[in-house]
């Protein structure tokens, strides 16, 4: 029987129980029909043909909208992360000391058609719901958005937003331009407080110098050119160059949060590092598992009967393949939830120009995620399911976000 047929009847069953504990039994059963669907459809997108994928992308997408729908729950917004694509330990960042480094050369080449099949990602249609996009200022997230962004997308609105930046302690995860950034990170920092970050920004302005910059530079703006093709301008005027910030010192999660808060009836689709992504995961959605290259997750917005606001992560990802550049599934079995309050309207400080009135821009009220452990334990439709298989279907159990 058909899913959809499935949850018709699952539907009418609803209609007429009245009993708590039969409404539990029930969204169990739906529950675990919904994570055997996506699961068949994920083994099924990647044994498709190129011919085929557009129509399994659709259908999963589908089957996630009909499991909020019986559950009394419709999707405000869509929401994608991607980390960027393969940039090797050794060959890019050369162990950490290779300033702001690139893509490798094959996964640019690779995923030099991938722009053709990512529409299939959206949720929205991008002509009807203009999308908002958000890339990390770092060399290889500017290249992976250049070459990922659907080819349809003619209208969106684009930032690049410095709280994306990587979290790191090396110079390849730093987003500096030339020397003199190099420099000035080094003068901020102490021997004493951070030796090993110290010694290798030395190292690094020991082995670098600005003909090195010289081809990162030319790497990123044609990156952003490519960008560009598919919103607003993100070069800066009489810079040259995307925006940059070496003073950033916010929270980049709840930045994050609140950019993502203000995007309601359309694609919002963040490109940027594996261990901003998986902070960002671990601490809203108290979901654990690293990020793949290419990695893409998906975070529908919701809203229940009672207009209450959360998150809702579906039990797999998708994948750009670095080696095809072709979309993969991966099933998790992990589903996420978070539960949303009213907070604050956002700072006025000033990130980078212009960014703060693209963050405005989107619409949408500012909203912040507030992780209601207490609620999801005793929730009866989030109930983690373990089958007679191997894998176990796990609700993601949510951290509550501690702010510094």
């Amino acid at each position: 029987m058909a899913f959809k047929e499935l949850m018709e009847i699952e539907r009418l069953k609803l209609n007429n129980i009245k009993e708590p504990k039969q409404h539990s039994e029930l969204f169990r059963r739906v529950q675990e029909e919904y994570i055997k669907e996506v699961q068949s459809l994920i083994e099924q997108l990647n044994k498709s043909q190129d011919a085929q994928r557009s129509d399994v992308l659709k259908q999963i997408k589908e089957t996630d909208q009909l499991y909020l729908e019986i559950k009394g729950i419709r999707i405000t917004g869509h929401v994608l992360f991607s980390r960027h694509g393969k940039c090797r330990s050794w060959e890019q960042k050369k162990f950490g000391l290779s300033p702001n480094a690139a893509l490798s050369e094959e996964a640019e080449k690779n995923m030099g058609g991938t722009s053709q099949s990512t529409g299939d990602l959206l949720f929205y249609s991008p002509s009807e719901h203009p999308p908002s996009i958000a890339v990390s200022p770092m060399n290889r997230a500017l290249q992976t958005a250049g070459l990922v962004i659907p080819k349809e997308i003619k209208n969106a609105t684009i930032a690049v937003l410095p709280f994306l930046a990587e979290n790191s302690n090396a110079p390849s995860g730093y987003d500096v331009r030339s020397m003199a950034d190099m420099q000035k990170l080094s003068d901020q920092i102490s021997f004493w407080m951070s030796p090993i970050k110290k010694l290798l920004l030395k190292l690094s302005l020991w082995i670098y110098s600005d003909q090195d910059f010289a081809l990162l530079n030319k790497k990123r703006k044609n990156a952003a050119e490519k960008i560009q093709e598919h919103g607003n301008k993100i070069l800066l005027e009489g810079l040259d160059d995307v925006c940059q910030d070496l003073d950033y010192d916010g929270d980049k999660i709840e930045d994050t949060q609140i950019f993502i808060g203000n995007v309601e009836q359309r694609d919002c689709w963040l490109f940027g590092h594996g261990k901003n992504f998986k902070a960002f995961f671990q601490t809203v959605l108290g979901i654990t598992l690293d990020f793949d290259y290419g990695e893409t997750r998906r975070v529908y917005k919701v809203e229940d009967e009672n207009h209450k606001s959360s998150l809702f992560v579906p039990p797999y990802v998708m994948l750009i393949d670095q080696e095809t550049g072709k979309i993969k599934g991966e099933f998790t079995g992990v589903i996420g939830s978070s539960l949303q309050k009213e907070s604050e309207t956002l700072s006025k400080k000033e990130l980078c120009p212009k960014i703060s009135k693209a963050i405005s821009s989107l619409g949408g009220s500012v909203v912040t995620q507030e992780i209601q452990q207490e609620n999801a334990l005793h929730d009866p439709t989030n109930i983690g399911l373990q089958p007679d298989s191997k894998i176990q279907y796990l609700e993601s159990e949510p951290l509550i976000a501690k702010k510094p």
